[in-house]
């Protein structure tokens, strides 16, 4: 794969505004990480949205602007969060705005943006800044899966092309199996696979995005019960074999020790049970062996 490419997420990810004096208290209220640290036009952080009982709703995204925050989550999660936001917005001055189809997103692969853009930006993991490429006005963030370092670029959705065509100066376009596959290789977590609410944040891998010092948030005893007594059962992992792989259960010495979530051909993520992580490195899908990477 070319060092430097870019994939479409308009129509992958969904975009949602949040606009009204209690927004930021809001979501820091329904989710892991510690929302109030946003106070300035720039910044940005990834969160967890969990279930009562801690479980993943989805990983999301939440950038601080001037007059609103920007919600960016997979786009089969949306309808789910927004009546999750609803339903805890009782007396609190909190307007949503889903602006899916009015904006794009594209993620850029790149060890330096500046590159690409023509100015000199340094900003931190989930921050953005905003900058002018043939007149249009985009937001480009800063963001990673996993160790990829990687830059999501959102804007007017009238000026996608514009954008599409100025990146192909520098970069190739990948098709969503060539970025499904490389999601896998990363073991990047995805809403529907590894994100669903049979998995807690723990399972996932998801610490970095959760405050463990924070205030009380919806599924906050279960995730911090799991954590302070390490009770956390299973643990995502990496797979790979000498033959083709697909979605199931996992087994070791005749007993099913855990799930295959996502493959690519003979590469996958899966959630194995840790007690086995301890005692071998290869298990069984089938009659093949697989070995387990961690991430």
């Amino acid at each position: 794969m070319n060092s430097t490419s870019f994939i479409d997420l308009t129509s992958t990810n969904a975009r949602l505004m949040l606009c009204g004096e209690d927004k930021v208290d809001l979501l820091d209220r329904l989710s892991t990480n510690d929302i109030s640290a946003l106070k300035e036009h720039g910044q940005g952080l990834s969160t967890v949205l969990t279930t009562n009982k801690g479980r993943i709703i989805d990983l999301i995204k939440i950038y601080f602007f001037e007059d609103h925050l920007l919600l960016v989550s997979d786009m089969q999660s949306i309808c789910k969060i927004s009546e999750w936001i609803e339903f805890y917005t009782i007396m609190e001055d909190v307007t949503q705005i889903d602006v899916s189809d009015e904006t794009f997103q594209i993620r850029v692969f790149a060890d330096d943006i500046n590159s690409i853009f023509p100015q000199k930006y340094h900003c931190e993991i989930d921050d953005f800044f905003v900058t002018v490429i043939d007149g249009v006005s985009i937001s480009v963030t800063r963001n990673k899966m996993n160790t990829k370092q990687c830059f999501d670029v959102f804007g007017n959705k009238k000026h996608k092309n514009t954008i599409i065509e100025f990146l192909k100066n520098f970069a190739m376009q990948l098709e969503s199996s060539q970025f499904e596959n490389l999601r896998i290789l990363v073991g990047y977590p995805k809403f529907g696979n590894e994100l669903t609410e049979e998995f807690n944040p723990l399972e996932a891998l998801l610490d970095d995005h959760i405050s463990f010092n924070k205030g009380c948030y919806i599924g906050q005893e279960v995730v911090a019960r799991l954590n302070t007594y390490n009770k956390v059962q299973r643990q995502m992992v990496q797979v790979s074999s000498n033959h083709d792989l697909d979605i199931g259960e996992i087994e070791f010495e005749g007993k099913t020790v855990g799930t295959i979530t996502s493959v690519m051909k003979n590469n996958g993520i899966a959630y194995i049970n840790k007690k086995i992580l301890e005692e071998t490195s290869q298990v069984q899908f089938g009659s093949f062996d697989v070995e387990i990477h961690l991430i």
